[in-house]
């Protein structure tokens, strides 16, 4: 974070992060502060229009405020937190924002996150919650959403985790978030995790639309799949209806529009904020759900039913994403870094992870075949359950799950011992492997020993970690990285 704007104020103001005491400079006003910091290129508006004084209006207003922001050649992005916002307002700074090439969030946003990395607003809420839901590193979900506010709260709450340059002008009030963070929640239970999570506000005219986002997010390869929560009233949402139909969207989009309810009252009523108001048959939730599924979105039944369709949508996926691997914490990724932070080429640092790789590291697949071969072929115990998502896809897709069956029933054995002598992924992969091989008809048995006997599965294992190192490899580059050195606190001298 950059700088502070406080009108009529200026120095610097303390701050912990962490468990250090950090100042950030404190400016009186946006030219001075994009001036004194040329690459903050984000701009966030805590200014609350339900707050301010009719006599100071021309000073705080949002539009005010956010207009000379938007004029600066260094601003690219200006988030608005405030709701209430004056529909002409909104018109004027979105009008100048995409005449200028430059984006505008909200007005009514909760923020937004890119998880591991920066969030502002109250969205995500406290630490223990960022925790719980998983947004202290980046999964694989993009989420967009309708604000949904759910009240007020004091004091600004903005935590950052790494060095991502911005403003924001300080009030003492702002929205509170509320399905947003339900949503991050549910999406933490049944995948790895969001990716990066936004609220386009919930005012008729917003800044930037959900299909806004959804363009974006088709375009990070992090995002493996896409949610988007809507809302009744208005017609953001025909706006992705139209994008799916033309084949402009390429990933699993999973959407649900809320306000199903509405029609369980005798007149028509308003939903939170303004945005949030049915203005006929078409602009009603159930329109809008029925469109989005005909257009080739996942779309649930109900709510609740709405977590299960993120679930069985990133279960899809998963098949393909067990096989990538680019952990960083294990042997042959520190090998690579530390080779590629030498300046090493992309063959060398490739090699030097790999050449950890043996019975400690990923080398224990073929001797989890030969064992599960050896015993299974002398075993008439072969007990069918089901287990992980590996084993799920086998019995639902091979001609044979005999050593995959033998693996369960060894650790339901184990299991029995001691709780966490769980089957790991060597384990399931050899198994599995065993049972393509004997199912497919086309080796002998002796053909399936040799092909166990001199390594042929870890193949599979070396390849998939293979696409990681390579990604450690062009990270340290890209991000110009120097030599490393190991930390002189883990060195201890002894005479």
């Amino acid at each position: 974070m950059a700088g502070i704007i406080n009108p009529g104020s200026e120095g610097f103001q303390k701050l912990f992060f962490g468990q250090e005491e950090i100042v950030i400079p404190v400016h009186a006003a946006i030219e001075a502060a994009c001036a004194a910091h040329p690459t903050a290129d984000v701009f966030i508006n805590f200014i609350h229009q339900l707050c301010i004084l009719q006599e100071v209006l021309s000073i705080y207003s949002v539009v005010a405020s956010s207009m000379p922001a938007l004029k600066q050649p260094t601003i690219k992005v200006v988030a608005i937190i405030a709701e209430g916002v004056p529909e002409s307002d909104t018109k004027q700074l979105i009008a100048y924002a995409r005449a200028n090439n430059k984006v505008v969030i909200g007005p009514a946003t909760v923020g937004g996150i890119q998880a591991g990395a920066f969030k502002i607003g109250d969205t995500a809420g406290t630490i223990d919650n960022i925790i719980q839901c998983k947004l202290y590193r980046p999964g694989s979900v993009g989420f967009v959403s309708k604000s949904v506010f759910d009240g007020f709260k004091n004091n600004i709450k903005l935590r950052m985790f790494e060095s991502l340059r911005v403003f924001f002008i300080h009030h003492s009030s702002f929205p509170a978030d509320g399905m947003s963070n339900e949503m991050y929640n549910t999406v933490a239970r049944v995948t790895d995790g969001i990716y990066e999570g936004i609220a386009i506000g919930g005012d008729v005219f917003p800044g930037s639309t959900l299909s806004d986002h959804i363009f974006r997010f088709n375009n990070i390869p992090q995002i493996k799949m896409m949610v988007v929560l809507g809302e009744l009233g208005g017609r953001d949402e025909y706006s992705l209806v139209e994008a799916l139909k033309q084949g402009k969207v390429n990933k699993h989009v999973v959407a649900w529009v809320s306000g199903t309810c509405a029609r369980l009252f005798k007149s028509e009523e308003q939903f939170g904020h303004t945005g949030a108001k049915s203005g006929g048959e078409m602009e009603s939730a159930q329109a809008k759900n029925q469109a989005l599924m005909d257009a080739g979105a996942i779309v649930p039944t109900s709510f609740d039913a709405l977590e299960s369709a993120i679930k069985e949508t990133f279960e899809k996926l998963i098949c393909v994403m067990l096989c990538a691997d680019h952990g960083p914490c294990v042997s042959g990724a520190h090998n690579t870094i530390v080779t590629a932070r030498a300046g090493k080429d992309l063959v060398s640092s490739l090699v030097s992870g790999l050449l950890t790789i043996g019975p400690r590291f990923g080398g224990a697949i073929d001797d989890a075949a030969r064992y599960f071969k050896d015993a299974c072929d002398r075993s008439r115990d072969n007990r069918d359950k089901r287990v992980e998502l590996l084993q799920k896809f086998a019995r639902s897709n091979f001609p044979s799950v005999k050593y995959m069956e033998y693996a369960v029933t060894v650790e339901s054995y184990a299991l029995s011992k001691a709780n966490n002598l769980v089957l790991n992924v060597d384990g399931a992969i050899g198994s599995l492997f065993l049972d393509l091989l004997a199912g497919s008809g086309m080796f002998t048995k002796q053909e399936i020993y040799e092909i166990v006997q001199i390594g042929y599965l870890n193949g599979l294992f070396v390849l998939a970690r293979s696409i990681g190192l390579i990604g450690h490899t062009f990270d340290q580059k890209r991000l110009k990285q120097p030599l490393y050195r190991h930390p002189w606190e883990d060195v201890l001298y002894t005479k």
